[in-house]
């Protein structure tokens, strides 16, 4: 009696399946955006910076720390390493703008530019609500980006202290694909 390749072909797709993550689906409230523009080394030191100091971006900044050190990263301030950048805000609200990094400090040498909505007759208040943390990652040395995210919560009641978790944990999960693997 010749098995041939039938069960072990069966076992082989059974455990890579199990081995994957799961699909997002349609109804899957969070949405994540990359862009890698290269290899991060396995185990780098890196830093966090905030965009605000909010407690929102404070949470999401204690949060990515524990997260990046349990995949092997070594936190590092005024380090050489890596630096992520984080943003956090709810979205849809009237201080949403504050993501684009509105803080009328002039020495930043950054343009920003607003595009005043009032006109259209909708109120914010009828905007749909949510969350967002974006993250940029660049070499402290260089300067150069090496890795771009934003996840964003698009449940209207979405709470920014419960949801951090699980969206930075999702993050980490998209870096971990640019990770090159030690020698």
């Amino acid at each position: 009696m010749r098995l041939g390749l039938g069960p072990a072909l069966a076992a082989f797709v059974l455990t890579a399946t199990l081995a994957a993550p799961p699909p997002a689906s349609a109804d899957d409230p969070l949405q994540l955006a990359v862009v890698s523009y290269g290899k991060i080394p396995a185990g780098s030191s890196f830093e966090t910076e905030l965009s605000q100091n909010t407690e929102i971006a404070n949470h999401v900044d204690t949060a990515l720390k524990d997260t990046l050190t349990a995949h092997g990263f070594r936190y590092q301030p005024e380090g050489t390493g890596l630096v992520f950048a984080i943003n956090a805000d709810p979205t849809g609200r009237r201080e949403s703008d504050l993501s684009l990094g509105i803080n009328n400090d002039q020495s930043s040498g950054q343009v920003h530019i607003a595009i005043d909505t009032n006109d259209t007759g909708l109120s914010t208040d009828t905007i749909a609500r949510g969350y967002r943390i974006t993250l940029g990652v660049y070499e402290r040395e260089t300067g150069r980006y090496v890795w771009r995210a934003e996840i964003n919560d698009m449940r209207p009641d979405a709470d920014p202290f419960s949801a951090t978790k699980p969206m930075v944990e999702r993050l980490v999960a998209a870096l971990q694909k640019s990770v090159q693997p030690a020698n």
